[in-house]
């Protein structure tokens, strides 16, 4: 089959030269391309991520969510399983922006290059890939452990062994 794929490549938005070329079947949809990315670049899976339509200055547009997020008959949220690569190329719709923890902001640039064809079987293969991808964390770093921060703590919870309510009587909960 002629043209059953297209030639994509993902730019990381760095410093960096950091991107992969990949060629992908028509019939793939987002979801594919997302898991590629977590993957290749070493995203967190457990971190929400989606595409946006985008045009020739790369402005973001319309977003393709990662899950289904339609809640009624009427709203018509687009989400990364119900979109084909084919789709938005037939559309004209060659460039999107992939970002991966919206608090971190792992941003991608997407374009679609040109048909293509894959062999049968294949849904995506690596063409090229060129650096690695250090993802953006927070800076938020968790309280680190200090042996006399740990023993107040301690101290602290274990107080509640001790009563210091010296004569008050307890509450009697058949009272109740």
């Amino acid at each position: 089959m002629k043209n059953n794929s297209l030639d994509i490549r993902v730019v990381a938005d760095t410093k960096e030269d950091i991107f992969a070329d990949i060629r992908i079947h028509k019939e793939s949809n987002f979801m594919i391309i997302h898991d590629f990315l977590v993957e290749n670049f070493h995203l967190d899976k457990l971190e929400m991520s989606s595409f946006f339509y985008s045009n020739n200055e790369w402005d973001k547009g319309e977003e393709i969510t990662l899950m289904n997020m339609n809640m009624g008959e009427d709203e018509v949220v687009k989400f990364m399983e119900s979109i084909t690569v084919k789709e938005v190329f037939k559309d004209k719709k060659l460039k999107f922006l992939y970002v991966n923890d919206f608090l971190n902001m792992n941003i991608f640039y997407v374009e679609i290059l040109k048909e293509s064809n894959i062999e049968d079987g294949e849904n995506l293969q690596i063409l090229h890939k060129l650096g690695e991808y250090e993802p953006k964390k927070s800076d938020l770093s968790p309280i680190e452990e200090d042996d006399s921060n740990l023993s107040d703590i301690e101290d602290i919870l274990n107080e509640s062994d001790e009563d210091n309510f010296n004569d008050f009587d307890e509450l009697d909960q058949d009272l109740y």
